[in-house]
């Protein structure tokens, strides 16, 4: 396991270096950077100036190659090369199988084989998505931990394999995943690929868990159009290589705990002032518990032991208190005030330290390695006072606030942040920063980066975001700031947004120009904003035409349309305006009908005022439909869940049509 942060390994020190030392105890080798601007998580490569060709001349020199018992993720992987090569040269590399694959051609194997053995790779001694690339004069070796899962879905099963082959196009084609479809993905379109040097490289993962979260609105997607969003969402997240090496996938843990205890052992659950223990309203999955209860403590390791060998897999002991509204109050009896903090704060930070190391001290009567997994959340959220943890408790932390951020914010979450690593605890970034923004530019990248690389350089052992609601046209620099940085959490945060710029060919700096104007436009979401509105990631669906003005969309018409001229020498940067083109178009539409429907809320029986309204909704759900190709990897449903909650939309209109 990593080390504490307080342990004489320096705090900065990542999962990478980590496992440096525990797969490759000896000196390392040299560090390879590959391109000026991409430095390979975890590398150890040794390399000459020998290739071998891949495409000369738009013919193909090479062969893609399977084991005879390929898995579905070597499968999949070598689908994906095929594809990219494809795209980039208009060669068709054949796949075929170890046995049956001809001499006359370059090889290009995936996943371990016959001839990785003999190559002196050996897959088995990686950890989960590493994996060892290696170039000969006469073949490449593309091979790393794979499980038996099926990507791109599967984000569960290891990898290796389909990462070094992404790592590879990346490197060889210049492949770029701007967001999901072929519109997003950029390559360098060329007559020639080779192999690159001689080489051989062992890639380690920055991180043991990353995940963009993508089902939330879910249910409310028809069987088709949510079975093609997962499918795009998922595509897109492998290509960033994010996925759940150690599965960090532990909900609220009490959820269920009412409806199965409540009548027997209402002592488990929080005591409300008004001296009854029973949840607020009639939904008890918002109950808190009372988590000094020592039967609770025995019940919970009792679940554990039960259910920790179930699938998916989840080993740790689950000590995440319910979510809560205002309304459902944290324990008030005397045993839970008593494991308060002493100093007269309101955190109850103290109180749930102490819960989850009793879960820990009942979990290792059963198994010395016990592990509890618990939220920095809400009431709870402020590093505990006078209380060490310990590396084998793993704290989500959860940010109170959303972005764009204020000075101050800025440093309560490295105050926050250096808090909870002086604990001892192990430290994962748990926020829900993604669910912001709604449908509009909301434009927040360079300030996620710094945040995001502080927490990187300072302990952070995974990440757990919520949500992808995939508004990629409008949040696109966001987006893919935050795919690379989890496959690449050192890379300069200018250079990731010139990567994104740079899809855009001609036109890079206008688009470049577009999004910085956005941005200016999103920190109108200020502390003045937040007074006189609601904060939350529901904000900008409910008020945010105070923020995304008409004028605002003109202006910002007016730079895209600049990038549109400027774009007219290239038929795929043309393309990906146009795709930005369209996204604005919606978000103006969405702004003219929230700001409809506050016209209307203001004077109620203005008929003149009904009508507008009216025809705002129908004009954007006639969009919606009109464009349905281009929203196909968004998660339209969680918009319309949105606009219900904002007081516009009715409930039966948040199904898919």
């Amino acid at each position: 396991m990593p080390p504490r942060p307080d342990s004489p390994t320096s705090p900065a020190e990542s999962v990478r270096s980590i496992l440096r030392k525990m797969f490759f105890p000896g000196p390392p080798l040299r560090i390879f950077k590959i391109l000026p601007f991409l430095v390979i998580a975890g590398l150890f490569s040794v390399h000459s100036t020998v290739a071998m060709d891949i495409v000369i001349n738009g013919q193909h020199r090479a062969v893609i190659v399977l084991p005879e018992a390929a898995s579905p993720v070597a499968q999949y992987a070598a689908r994906e090369l095929q594809t990219h090569i494809e795209l980039a040269t208009g060669a068709h590399l054949g796949i075929t199988l170890e046995q049956q694959a001809a001499d006359d051609l370059g090889h290009i194997y995936i996943g371990p084989c016959v001839a990785t053995e003999k190559a002196g790779i050996r897959v088995n001694a990686l950890p989960v998505n590493a994996f060892c690339k290696k170039t000969t004069k006469d073949a490449i070796f593309l091979a790393g931990n794979d499980g038996t899962g099926v990507p791109p879905g599967d984000d569960l099963t290891s990898m290796g394999s389909l990462f070094a082959v992404y790592d590879w196009l990346e490197n060889q084609v210049g492949a770029r995943w701007l967001w999901p479809g072929d519109t997003g993905t950029v390559v360098t379109h060329t007559q020639d690929v080779s192999s690159g040097p001689e080489d051989e490289q062992t890639v380690l993962p920055p991180l043991i868990h990353t995940r963009l979260r993508i089902g939330f609105g879910y249910n409310d997607m028809n069987e088709a159009v949510g079975s093609r969003y997962m499918l795009e969402s998922n595509i897109w997240l492998r290509r960033h290589r994010i996925a759940r090496g150690t599965n960090l996938d532990y909900p609220h843990a009490f959820e269920q705990y009412w409806d199965r205890y409540g009548q027997d052992h209402p002592d488990y659950f929080a005591l409300r002032p008004d001296g009854k223990r029973a949840p607020v309203g009639p939904d008890g999955h918002l109950v808190q518990m009372c988590v000094s209860n020592p039967g609770l403590h025995q019940l919970i390791i009792s679940n554990w032991l039960k259910n920790r060998h179930n699938l998916p897999p989840r080993p740790w002991i689950n000590g995440c208190e319910n979510d809560k509204t205002a309304l459902d109050p944290s324990c008030n009896c005397e045993a839970c005030r008593a494991w308060d903090s002493s100093e007269g704060t309101v955190s109850l930070s103290n109180r749930y330290a102490r819960f989850w190391l009793a879960l820990q001290a009942e979990g290792r009567k059963h198994d010395p390695e016990a592990t509890v997994i618990g939220l920095a959340y809400a009431g709870y959220s402020q590093p505990p006072q006078g209380i060490a943890l310990n590396d084998h408790i793993v704290i989500g932390i959860v940010p109170p606030y959303y972005f764009p951020l204020e000075e101050k914010d800025r440093d309560a979450f490295r105050e926050l942040w250096n808090g909870w690593a002086k604990t001892g605890a192990r430290l994962f970034l748990r926020p829900n920063y993604f669910l912001a923004g709604y449908c509009m530019p909301f434009i927040f990248s360079a300030e996620f980066g710094e945040e995001f690389q502080y927490a990187a350089q300072h302990g952070m052992v995974a990440t757990d975001f919520d949500s992808l609601t995939g508004m990629w046209g409008v949040q696109g620099p966001n987006l893919y700031l935050l795919g690379r940085l989890q496959e690449q959490p050192e890379m300069k945060i200018a250079s990731i947004l010139d990567e994104f710029y740079s899809g855009f060919g001609p036109a890079a700096e206008q688009v470049r120009a577009y999004f910085s104007h956005w941005e200016q436009v999103t920190r109108k979401m200020n502390a003045d904003f937040l007074k006189d509105h609601k904060g939350g990631w529901a904000a900008i669906s409910r008020d945010g035409d105070v923020i995304y003005t008409p004028d605002s969309f003109r202006e910002g018409r007016r730079i895209l349309e600049e990038a549109g001229r400027a774009a007219t020498s290239s038929a795929d940067a043309a393309q990906r305006v146009e795709f930005l083109s369209i996204w604005l178009t919606h978000a103006e539409l969405s702004m003219k009908t929230l700001a409809a429907f506050h016209a209307l809320q203001a004077k109620p029986k203005e008929q003149n005022l009904k009508a507008a309204f009216a025809e705002a909704k129908e004009s954007l759900d006639h969009y919606r439909l009109e464009h349905a190709a281009v929203f196909t990897a968004a998660n339209m449903a969680v918009l319309r869940r949105l606009e219900m909650w904002s007081g516009w939309r009715k409930t039966a209109e948040i199904k898919e049509p």
